[in-house]
């Protein structure tokens, strides 16, 4: 009989260490949803952005992201921009969505697109990246503990996309466009 309680207490013990060193899971969650970015018209403006979702079970939530739209040639500058909220939720499901920049689609407009020459066509890209963080807790009592969260996701592309300024005339009337 003190053999067998010997054996349960040991497996009690085994069970318990192999317990308290197994990380907690918070379950972050993200996605990142880009904006097809495109010239609007036949001007410098140009819609773009994107939106980051994320997701926890712990009360405080940290998502955003950044970007950068650029096209090949040096005269034309480029267009940064970022977002970063932050959540904090009690006794719920916490979630978040971020709109980089502040509305998807957002209009900006391309520095140096409109010195151009006319007829001319540039590929340009969006690159944008987007981040979630969850907070870290440690949970327990001398002896024993748990961590808990800590995670963090991030994730980028790239979107591309053309700017055409119109030439001076190609039939379709278009030589008065600036």
């Amino acid at each position: 009989m003190k053999i067998m309680r010997y054996a349960l207490r040991s497996l009690a013990a085994f069970v318990g260490s192999a317990v308290c060193c197994l990380p907690a899971q918070a379950s972050l969650t993200m996605r990142v949803l880009p904006y097809q970015a495109q010239q609007l018209g036949t001007g410098s403006g140009v819609q773009l952005g994107h939106t980051v979702v994320a997701g926890t079970n712990l009360n405080r939530l940290v998502a955003g992201g950044s970007f950068v739209a650029s096209c090949e040639r040096q005269e034309v500058g480029t267009i940064p921009g970022s977002r970063t909220l932050t959540s904090n939720l009690i006794g719920q499901y916490n979630q978040l969505y971020v709109t980089i920049p502040d509305t998807v689609p957002s209009l900006r407009n391309m520095p140096g697109f409109s010195s151009l020459p006319r007829g001319t066509e540039l590929m340009c890209q969006y690159n944008w990246k987007g981040f979630a963080r969850e907070p870290t807790y440690t949970v327990g009592v001398p002896g024993f503990s748990i961590t808990v969260g800590g995670e963090e996701m991030e994730e980028s592309g790239v979107v591309t996309f053309w700017m055409r300024k119109p030439s001076t005339a190609d039939g379709d009337g278009d030589a008065c466009i600036p």
